[in-house]
């Protein structure tokens, strides 16, 4: 596997789950830690049937768990995001899948997901939540990659859509308090820095169209869209394909 920015260590909460948390913590390269007093920086937390990270060094914090389920909302074609996806697409590469709250969303929008992300506790995390997903027939339309985007996208099968969700500095700084999963990605992965040439190799592959997802406000990633779905958080950057 390949190894990540930010080291962390691996904590069995239950006792139930002792042996779990070694052999992930072999897996993963990471410390083991065996007594709460000692718990510090960023930690996997690992009961009997769930997963969770926290940062001990903001002790106030709760732990964030990576839930396939944690939207159940009815999604619609009409809606900002299946507008920018379009009524014919039924295949999507999320590029910058993070802990997957976008993947989950195109899965429940009937779409065969290919999910990349490139740090291997994430990725970790998101196969444990696939793995936990009831209907066999959504568990079959997910597949995990842990790779760079640029490198893989040429070798995944070819998808209507490309679906990129980066994360960038001046977004960080015009939020007051990002939410959990932001922060984390953060301390884990730190900012984007490769997206405009992502941009491109995503046009040059997807069938269709390619979907970036930024806060209204925030800038495009250098070149104007074809174009825009604007709500009032969250705009879809749309980029029709140099393939189409």
């Amino acid at each position: 596997m390949r190894s990540i920015e930010k080291q962390f260590s691996v904590f069995a909460v239950s006792r139930n789950a002792v042996d779990r948390a070694a052999k992930i913590a072999h897996d993963l390269g990471a410390k083991l830690e065996t007594s709460e007093s000692g718990l510090a920086g960023l930690v996997l937390e690992v009961w009997e049937a769930r997963l969770a990270l926290r940062d001990y060094d903001r002790p106030r914090t709760r732990s964030f768990f990576v839930d396939s389920q944690i939207q159940r909302r009815v999604v619609s074609s009409r809606d900002l995001l299946g507008r920018a996806l379009g009524q014919h697409s039924t295949t999507v590469i999320d590029a910058t899948a993070g802990f997957g709250s976008d993947s989950f969303d195109l899965l429940r929008r009937g779409r065969r997901v290919f999910v990349v992300e490139r740090i291997s506790l994430i990725v970790f995390l998101l196969k444990d939540a696939i793995a936990k997903i009831e209907d066999s027939g959504e568990r079959e339309r997910i597949s995990v990659f842990e790779a760079v985007a640029q490198d893989i996208i040429p070798n995944l099968p070819s998808c209507d859509v490309i679906f990129l969700d980066p994360m960038f500095e001046d977004v960080e700084k015009r939020s007051a308090k990002p939410r959990k999963a932001q922060q984390l990605l953060r301390l884990i992965a730190g900012p984007s820095s490769d997206s405009n040439s992502l941009l491109e190799v995503a046009r040059q592959h997807a069938k269709q169209r390619v979907v970036v997802k930024r806060p209204r406000l925030s800038s495009s990633l250098g070149v104007e869209p074809d174009h825009c779905f604007t709500g009032k958080s969250i705009r879809y950057d749309v980029y029709f394909s140099r393939t189409s």
